[in-house]
C-alpha cells in the first residue's frame, strides 16, 4: 500500500512538474508577445505622428489652393464687370 501512495505521489509530482514547466513556456511566450506588441506600437504611433503631419501638410497646401482660386476668381470677376452693362 505504501509503494503504491509512493507511486502515486511521484506521479503527482511529476505532472506537477510538467504544468510548472509548461507555464514557464506560457509565460515566456507571453513576455515575447507583449515586447513585440510594445514595438509594433511604437512603430504605429510613430507612423500615426507622420500622418499627423502629412495631413496638416496636405491642409495647408489645400488651402493655400483655396486662396488662390478666390484671387483668381475675383480677378476674373473683376475683369468680366469691366464689359457688365
Amino acid at each position: 500500500m505504501q509503494a503504491l501512495l509512493s507511486i502515486l505521489a511521484l506521479i503527482g509530482a511529476a505532472i506537477c512538474l510538467y504544468i510548472t514547466v509548461k507555464c514557464f513556456m506560457l509565460h515566456s511566450d507571453i513576455e515575447e508577445f507583449h515586447a513585440t506588441c510594445s514595438r509594433y506600437l511604437d512603430e504605429i504611433q510613430e507612423v500615426n505622428k507622420e500622418l499627423d503631419e502629412a495631413e496638416i501638410n496636405f491642409l495647408r497646401t489645400l488651402n493655400r489652393t483655396i486662396e488662390l482660386t478666390n484671387k483668381i476668381a475675383s480677378k476674373i470677376n473683376a475683369f468680366l464687370d469691366k464689359f457688365a452693362f
